[in-house]
């Protein structure tokens, strides 16, 4: 195998692995449910509204049949969150919602959500 052969193979795994990196699913749409509570371990889930929106790159591993995504709430950050979360959904504003392709559990992790 010739220098350039060894090149563009390292260069294909790249951008395999990039392209891999890139697939976190990300929602456009209305939030239907929110969980809480003491037996919950300060978690807080999110349901979404998939009729009013787009789900794409969803995780085959991140199963849950009643929770999209989740946060954890014990953290500064977790908390300003919530409350960007909860205001979305009671005033039922469409949300951009993008996950970490990381799953606790069967949910998967909030990365960012952006209220419209």
């Amino acid at each position: 195998m010739g220098y350039k052969n060894i090149l563009v193979s390292i260069m294909l795994i790249g951008c395999a692995a990039n392209a891999n990196a890139n697939t976190k699913s990300t929602f456009v749409g209305k939030i239907s449910k929110l969980l809480s509570g003491p037996n919950y371990n300060k978690i807080l889930y999110i349901q979404i509204d998939r009729q009013s929106g787009s789900l794409t790159n969803e995780l085959a591993n991140c199963d849950n049949p009643s929770w999209d995504y989740l946060v954890d709430i014990s953290t500064e950050n977790g908390k300003f969150y919530a409350s960007m979360i909860m205001a979305a959904y009671m005033a039922g504003k469409t949300v951009d919602i993008q996950g970490y392709d990381d799953c606790s559990g069967n949910v998967e992790k909030l990365r960012h959500i952006v209220l419209q």
